[in-house]
């Protein structure tokens, strides 16, 4: 009798596309030196990812994206503002519209014989991170934002529009932005899938802040249940700096965030603001990093989690002070409230630090809204319902105050409102 072989999942991978350019396959052999993590990698001890994507997904396959929808009819109704546009992971300058001068902003595609398409991984850790090294291997047009030197610059949204309507659809979008000397750039990203079939996002964002730049990089992820999503946010930052990332996470299959900050100047700021507020079997893992490299600068990380049905949410931060980075100030904070006795969070805030004059702090709290104030409202002519969504749009309310853009605020609000309504 024959024997049945078994081709993992790398194997199909690797066997369904071919390498081209360099950087693709330096990306491709590294991936095949990683492997997609196991359940026994500590990072990924609660959400078995190999399980997840061999189970859901077949690999030999290729994405058969045909478009039949108004991109412009997802845009936000800003107009002066920048509106890029991705096609299953491809970014696409002719749908998209940008309305920054060459002066100010350089919005451009990035092909293979750009000298930029040398500086993709450089700031990813592609040697440690096999779905970076995967994007890496897989992606094609990335995008370049870069802000020159001095702007202060109108807002910048990306869609990113996946098909999964005649198959399963495959994505896999890199950006670089490059915040050069005393620049200011917001940056809003959303996704936009349709299809009823198996959705893959693998991106990943590559960002450089330079000296007294600002960069703001706002990620709303409502997502249906056929999307798994792993997405990537790597950045650098000089002296005098500020970066702040805010995650939104409401629905989605699966949803895993890498973010990793390294700050590697002094007075700096490095912020991380996230919300994930669930229901049904939506998972939502949170993966994140601070490397304070420098002295004098400052990190502040908050995520708050309310879950709901049989989601789980999962929250892994990871704080490093070397040893030069004296007069470190340094604090995470994760907070949250299960309203199901199905609903789990796992919760690991983590601290390492081999300097002695810092302040740093870490903490979580995992609880049920607290019924002596419910109590409180309902005596004040509250309706139980009311009451709880009152408590809990504050309890969530304070991780959105770096949005600058109203209309994204407010649609975040919305969210949260529906979300906690049930609706």
């Amino acid at each position: 009798m024959e024997e049945l072989t078994t081709v993992s999942i790398e194997d199909q991978i690797i066997d369904s596309f071919r390498a081209t350019s360099d950087f693709q396959k330096t990306s491709l052999a590294q991936f095949k030196d990683l492997g997609i993590p196991l359940k026994k990698s500590e990072a990924y001890k609660f959400t078995p990812i190999k399980n997840i994507l061999s189970k859901n997904f077949d690999w030999s396959a290729n994405s058969a994206f045909v478009l039949n929808i108004d991109v412009k009819a997802h845009f936000y109704p800003i107009v002066k503002a920048n509106h890029l546009v991705f096609l299953n992971g491809t970014f696409d300058l002719e749908k998209s519209i940008v309305t920054s001068d060459t002066s100010e902003l350089v919005i451009s595609a990035i092909t293979e014989k750009d000298n930029l398409y040398n500086s993709l991984g450089i700031i990813a850790d592609q040697k440690n991170d096999a779905f970076a090294a995967w994007n890496g291997a897989k992606t094609s047009i990335p995008l370049h934002i870069e802000v020159i030197k001095n702007t202060q610059n109108i807002p910048t949204f990306i869609y990113h529009f996946a098909d999964s309507t005649s198959g399963e659809s495959y994505s896999y979008p890199r950006i670089i932005v490059k915040s050069n000397s005393g620049s200011e750039l917001s940056i809003y990203e959303k996704l936009i899938v349709s299809g009823d079939n198996n959705t893959f996002i693998n991106s990943v964002i590559e960002a450089e802040v330079k000296d007294n730049a600002s960069l703001k990089y706002t990620k709303t992820q409502n997502y249906p249940a056929n999307v798994f999503a792993i997405e990537a946010i790597y950045g650098t930052q000089t002296s005098n700096s500020r970066f702040y990332t805010n995650t939104y996470s409401f629905s989605g299959s699966l949803i895993r965030n890498n973010i990793s900050l390294a700050i590697d100047g002094e007075n700096c700021e490095g912020h991380m603001n996230g919300i994930y507020l669930l229901d049904n079997k939506s998972h939502v893992d949170n993966n994140t990093a601070v490397d304070h490299r420098a002295p004098n600068s400052y990190s502040n990380e908050l995520y708050k989690g309310v879950l709901k049905g049989h989601s789980k949410g999962v929250f892994n931060g990871k704080i490093y002070v070397r040893p030069i980075a004296q007069k470190t100030n340094a604090f995470q904070s994760n907070n949250n409230v299960l309203l199901s006795e199905f609903a789990t969070i796992n919760t690991k805030p983590q601290l390492e630090i081999w300097a002695d004059d810092v302040k740093c702090s870490h903490g979580c709290t995992v609880g049920q809204l607290d019924e002596d104030a419910i109590f409180y409202l309902r005596a004040r002519g509250i309706s139980k319902e009311d009451a709880i969504t009152l408590m809990l749009n504050a309890f969530t309310k304070d991780t959105l105050k770096e949005v600058n853009e109203e209309y994204v605020k407010n649609q975040v609000l919305d969210l949260i409102e529906k979300g906690l309504k049930n609706e």
